[in-house]
């Protein structure tokens, strides 16, 4: 299963408040296909491309600050359809969780001080995996779970996803 799909590109078009247009698949069934989005009738094939299309069609920026920043954002939208894409299979799961894991050790965003577009699509991408492991499995990814928590938090982001819970004590008042 190809986790980079269309219902993915449905919910970040969603969040940005930004028309798809026609969703469909190329001929392999595999590539993400849309014509449409916004006013033009333009086709635009693959998953980073018509992502980034989005939020260029987005009034607020979604790519950070400066021109580094929004080359790493392209870079991370890259690394969700290279490695991201296959987080079903837990082999791979585990490694992208691990290098992920990582480099959220020493901050709080993917990409500068704040949420840019490499996060909402990182998000997208791991909901299912993050959604099916374990509390202790949670831990491991210490920085990755509290990176997903946070980002998760925001109901216009979540959307209808389920809110994942990351204690395993809760607290009562």
């Amino acid at each position: 299963m190809v986790v980079c799909n269309n219902e993915c590109i449905k919910q970040i078009g969603n969040y940005l408040q930004i028309k798809c247009g026609k969703l469909s698949t190329d001929a392999s069934g595999r590539i993400p296909v849309v014509t449409g989005i916004g006013d033009s009738n333009e086709k635009i094939t693959g998953f980073g491309t018509i992502v980034i299309s989005l939020a260029k069609q987005c009034s607020k920026s979604q790519f950070g600050k400066t021109p580094e920043d929004e080359a790493l954002v392209r870079q991370w939208i890259e690394y969700a359809v290279c490695y991201g894409n296959y987080v079903d299979l837990m082999q791979t799961a585990r490694q992208v969780l691990k290098e992920l894991n990582s480099v959220l050790a020493t901050r709080a965003y993917f990409v500068a001080n704040s949420q840019t577009l490499a996060d909402i699509v990182l998000y997208y991408v791991l909901h299912s995996v993050m959604a099916e492991l374990t509390y202790q499995e949670k831990e491991q990814y210490l920085h990755l779970s509290r990176w997903f928590n946070n980002i998760q938090q925001d109901p216009s982001l979540r959307q209808n996803n389920k809110l994942i819970p990351f204690s395993r004590t809760p607290l009562y008042g």
